[in-house]
């Protein structure tokens, strides 16, 4: 399954982001500008943004920007912390870090409704010079509609996980090469970006899915996660020729990593998509409780007018 010959695997695995053992394992923490910049950007067109969004179109409340920045936090704990660094020698910690990013961070972006506050605090040149004419073209509009359909959705991001962990190769050369292994985590965090956009409603625009379908929607991407999950959890061998050879600072066999790896994806994956449809499912009682008040509310009104009016 491998790409390239052992040796160099070895050699590369422990070369790239290698824990330091002369420092302790919570200091070794990476500093990566081609990430942070761009972090530093999203955060700084968003903050800005708030300030320069002096008449708000809608309500944002304190909690969507704690949300925000809540995600952008995890995405750097996720990429820059010593659990990156672990990830390159333990799939266990490579799982958890893919669930923190695809699960926890990129959700939490979402919640913050970053559309409005980025778009304000963006140059006046990228707004209108870049961004709005992109969203003008009737190509960019089809493309959206297309990558964000539910089914789409779920394909796309079944196709993804599933290349990454089982097609030959995909996951060594990923663990040995920079540049792929910074492709592996964009699809991932682009996946569960078109995934979450039909589960949160982005403001200011809206999933086209209303809250039940939302729920079946959920259910149906989980499934091939399970699966996935299964079959690394009670695989035989080990899958990854650079998880067979790297000096990781803990003892854990290769097959007991693997078999962890895959439990953290069926386990706590699987609960997370199950507390999802729970909470999808509580927000549609919620609503169509409220909903129903204001009814009983106005069928009222419109008795007690009527009511008034015989009795004038």
């Amino acid at each position: 399954m491998a790409v390239v010959p052992l040796p160099l695997v070895e050699s590369a695995a422990r070369a790239h982001n290698a824990i330091n053992p002369d420092l302790p394992l919570w200091a070794n923490w990476s500093f990566d500008p081609q990430f942070l910049v761009p972090v530093a950007i999203a955060a700084w067109f968003y903050l800005h943004g708030l300030t320069r969004w002096t008449e708000r179109s809608r309500e944002h409340p304190w909690w969507r920007t704690a949300f925000f920045f809540a995600g952008l936090a995890l995405l750097v704990i996720a990429i820059e912390s010593p659990l990156d660094r672990l990830a390159e020698d333990y799939l266990a910690f490579h799982m958890i870090q893919h669930e923190v990013m695809m699960t926890l961070a990129v959700p939490a972006i979402l919640l913050g409704a970053p559309t409005t506050p980025s778009l304000r605090g963006m140059p006046r040149w990228l707004r209108l010079g870049v961004v709005r004419r992109l969203a003008r073209r009737p190509e960019v509009r089809l493309a959206y509609r297309w990558v964000t359909h539910p089914v789409v959705a779920i394909a796309t991001g079944t196709a993804v996980l599933w290349a990454w962990h089982l097609a030959p190769g995909w996951y060594d050369a990923a663990l040995t090469n920079a540049a792929i292994h910074d492709l592996q985590h964009l699809s991932m965090a682009g996946i569960a970006m078109l995934f979450w956009w039909n589960v949160i409603d982005p403001k200011p625009r809206r999933s086209r899915l209303a809250y039940i379908p939302r729920v079946l929607y959920v259910f149906a991407a989980g499934v091939p996660r399970q699966f996935l999950a299964a079959m690394l959890t009670f695989a035989e061998r080990p899958l990854y020729d650079v998880y067979r050879v790297a000096h990781g600072p803990l003892a854990l066999a290769p097959a007991d990593d693997q078999q962890l790896g895959g439990l953290i994806m069926w386990v706590p994956g699987g609960m997370m998509y199950l507390l999802i449809m729970g909470v999808i499912f509580g927000v549609w009682a919620h609503k169509s409780e409220q909903a129903q008040r204001t009814y009983e509310a106005n069928v009222e009104r419109a008795r007690t007018a009527a009511a008034s009016r015989g009795e004038a």
